[in-house]
């Protein structure tokens, strides 16, 4: 299964974390998976490229991909995390054991 963790601060985004696998497939052929990591990995590119935040993401050896946001959380980059979010939502409607969505407020 593949877990996203949203962390909140004040009710703003301050960190995802993704990790795990969806399984419902052979590796190589898991369109679950794909279009999971096509999302968080678009989403982390675009607050990177397209918003003036500071932030730090990296892929750890055990497979954790994080984003950081290293300040206050821009309108815009908001806006991109909000719609990984959303997507992911689209997502577990027909794929929910493949995938869990949690929001931490911290």
């Amino acid at each position: 299964m593949v877990s996203v963790i949203f962390y909140k601060k004040n009710g703003s985004y301050y960190r995802i974390e993704c990790s795990g696998h969806a399984g419902d497939a052979p590796q190589g052929e898991n369109i679950v998976c794909a279009a999971i990591s096509a999302l968080v990995i678009n989403c982390f590119n675009s607050v990177e490229q397209f918003t003036e935040d500071f932030v730090s993401s990296e892929t750890s050896k055990d497979g954790i991909t994080s984003l950081q946001l290293k300040s206050d959380i821009s309108h815009d980059a908001e806006l991109l995390v909000k719609s990984l979010e959303l997507g992911l939502r689209e997502i577990s409607k027909d794929n929910g054991k493949y995938l869990k969505i949690s929001v931490k407020e911290v």
